[in-house]
């Protein structure tokens, strides 16, 4: 079994444990899994110049089912810790569909912006992408808002954490999944790209419900 799918399988895992043992974030954590599944299709440039990990169904290549839950698992757990931390997402009851095709359109237009006019890597265009509508957000309510940091730096170490745990029983698959040519320098063993990626994403989830949905 590869890193790649292990690893997916401990978030898919995560995920299903927090679903079932809190039924007050069921909703939350829904909408946060399907808000991040349809940037999963973004593996069709990230396995071009980011990286390229083993995949199990080969013939779909370069989207990958393990992209896919990861999406959706990592989506759903990031709210839920946003909602721990920001009480008043956890009253989620529905979305406003203008203001998600919004979010959708300014995520994809900045990303393609930065991917193809500035040429950042394509995880790094996803992490200013999202860098920018989370302090967009941020600014507009700074004192109620900047709670949102501390499951960023929750998810951030977690992924510091679960890369090295992954080193341990698989000590080349950094090496071998990303391309580090084309990337920052790791830190602590792990891609500085990834670090950021869990940080913005905690923080930016925490604040999306408030915006994105009506209660």
């Amino acid at each position: 079994m590869s890193a790649f799918l292990l690893g997916n399988i401990i978030f898919a895992a995560l995920w299903l444990i927090l679903f079932f043992a809190s039924p007050k974030t069921r909703k939350l954590q829904l909408f946060g899994s399907l808000l991040l599944l349809p940037f999963g299709f973004l593996d069709i440039w990230f396995c071009v110049d980011y990286w390229h990990p083993p995949v199990l169904i080969k013939a779909i290549e370069p989207l990958s089912i393990e992209t896919m839950i990861y999406c959706f698992s990592v989506g759903g757990i990031a709210s839920v810790f946003g909602g721990l931390f920001l009480k008043s997402n956890l009253g989620v009851k529905k979305i406003d569909i203008k203001k998600l095709l919004i979010f959708f359109v300014i995520s994809f237009s900045f990303y393609a912006i930065f991917q193809s006019i500035i040429k950042v890597n394509s995880m790094n265009a996803l992490n200013f992408s999202f860098l920018l509508i989370w302090l967009a957000i941020l600014i507009r309510a700074i004192k109620k808002y900047w709670i949102s940091i501390i499951p960023g730096i929750i998810v951030a170490a977690f992924t510091i954490l679960a890369v090295n745990i992954g080193l341990y029983f698989y000590p080349n698959f950094v090496a071998a999944y990303w391309n580090l040519n084309h990337m920052w320098p790791l830190f602590l063993r792990t891609p500085t790209e990834e670090i950021l990626f869990g940080f913005i994403l905690a923080s930016l989830w925490t604040l999306l419900p408030s915006y994105l949905v009506k209660k």
